[in-house]
């Protein structure tokens, strides 16, 4: 599991090199999303080796003025997270199993549900309101990053 963790972490660090530094907040984690996606044949999931327990590996990035914290997790059992509202821009991208997402629509107060596929992922913004369901045997890569608030004109 640390040789994933090592790979997506380069794969971050090198993507986010290459991302417009102006870019930032949700929309540098949509274009990092994506980029990350179309990298997904070196992510070896094949050889994946998982003891029988959950597993939570974290790790801080720090490039260009950007703190992004990564997580991978393994769950061996089911686990729901209950109205979890998001600190912070949040990237979510499911690399095993199939996860479930109720996002909470502020305007009528009613749940969207969205199914994520392996290789799929959600990009969601700092004050969203949601349940995450995670099936057993299920990895995950979650992403968050903080709002920044600089003027790059200036550099």
């Amino acid at each position: 599991m640390d040789i994933i963790l090592k790979d997506i972490v380069a794969i971050i660090k090198e993507e986010t090199e290459n991302i417009n530094k102006k870019i930032y907040g949700t929309s540098f984690l949509e274009i990092l999303k994506e980029k990350i996606l179309n990298r997904k044949d070196q992510i070896l999931l094949k050889n994946l080796q998982i003891q029988n327990s959950n597993i939570d590996l974290e790790e801080n990035i720090n490039i260009d003025e950007k703190n992004l914290f990564f997580k991978l997790s393994y769950y061996q059992n089911p686990k729901s997270i209950l109205k979890f509202k998001l600190n912070k821009n949040f990237l979510l991208v499911v690399l095993k199993e199939i996860v479930k997402i109720d996002i909470l629509n502020q305007n009528n107060q009613k749940y969207i549900n969205v199914s994520l596929k392996p290789f799929m992922g959600v990009t969601l913004s700092k004050g969203t309101l949601c349940n995450l369901n995670f099936p057993k045997n299920s990895l995950i890569m979650q992403l968050e990053t903080d709002n920044v608030d600089f003027d790059i004109e200036k550099k």
